[in-house]
């Protein structure tokens, strides 16, 4: 019989076995340590953490305990910090970028707030189908032009599907692996995107 810690993770709150705490301390703490110096490390690291707290919640729920195997399963998905460093004497071309394990998933369907007009639908379901958002947007134009109706389905539609808020859920929106490389790579461009767009502003003004 092992003995199980309850832990809070972003908001959550789990039963965890004591072997699965273990593994599971080392393994966040590796991260933490990584990206502490870095100036964007603690929104990366909270990403991260957030990304955990849902895949324990999908896979146990609240009332479920964590076990090894679990946790096994999340490091596999999301990957080690070292995953994703070069090796110091490997050759250029050989150098690993990211984890080779096959971590992606089937597209979510999420409004996308990034390119919305009204509620990301049109921008959720160009992402989901692979094509122009602006395709979708002509279609519910037509829709209500001809015969009047195009209204009641955007509106179910935005009723229906839910924003992408997280990282993680703006990943799985696009059909990208949710690993720590792909976090901290989302974030830096974002934050990047929103300082650009700063500087465009204030040069305006």
């Amino acid at each position: 019989m092992k003995k199980t810690i309850r832990i809070h993770i972003s908001g959550y709150i789990f039963n965890i076995d004591e072997d699965a705490y273990q593994i599971l301390k080392i393994w966040l703490d590796s991260i933490l340590q990584k990206y502490k110096e870095e100036e964007d490390g603690d929104e990366i690291f909270n990403d991260i953490e957030m990304r955990v707290a849902e895949l324990f919640d999908e896979k146990v729920g609240n009332e479920g305990v964590v076990t090894q195997k679990e946790v096994d399963d999340i490091i596999t998905i999301m990957g080690k910090p070292e995953d994703f460093e070069p090796e110091k004497d490997a050759p250029e071309q050989n150098k690993p970028t990211y984890s080779k394990k096959k971590t992606r998933k089937q597209k979510r369907l999420y409004r996308d707030e990034d390119n919305q007009i009204i509620a990301g639908v049109c921008g959720g379901l160009g992402n989901y189908f692979g094509t122009d958002p602006v395709l979708f947007r002509l279609l519910f134009i037509a829709a209500v032009i001809v015969g009047g109706f195009g209204t009641i389905p955007y509106i179910v539609l935005w009723i229906a599907i839910p924003k992408a808020v997280t990282v993680s859920q703006k990943l799985e929106m696009k059909g990208e692996p949710v690993t720590v490389s792909n976090i901290e790579k989302a974030i830096k461009e974002e934050i990047e995107y929103v300082k650009n767009n700063l500087f465009k502003k204030r040069k305006k003004k």
